[in-house]
């Protein structure tokens, strides 16, 4: 498992639009069993982000993706149920950590 940690979060309004929580999102970075980095790729996404799979304190599984900010904050971009493109990275990461 990785541990990620932050100084804080901060949100844009794409963050909220599949109506995952504040704390679902907080939950899954914190305890993310995967992450990728998706390099920057001027001017189009400026940023490097990176892409949390993880689940929730429920266990429902979701996606996230942030920036991370030169304040140690992670800006949260996008939030959502986990799509099934998604499943075959998380369930071959599952069998790493086992």
């Amino acid at each position: 498992m990785v541990c990620m940690e932050y100084a804080g979060f901060s949100w844009t309004a794409g963050a909220r639009k599949h109506r995952v929580t504040r704390s679902q999102v907080q939950h899954v970075v914190a305890h993310a069993e995967l992450y990728f980095v998706r390099p920057a790729a001027p001017p189009e996404q400026p940023d490097e982000a990176l892409l949390f799979l993880g689940a929730d304190q429920e266990g429902t599984r979701l996606e996230v993706v942030g920036v991370e900010l030169a304040d140690g904050r992670l800006r949260v971009i996008h939030a959502m149920a986990m799509r099934t493109g998604y499943e075959g990275l998380y369930e071959e990461a599952r069998t790493w950590r086992e």
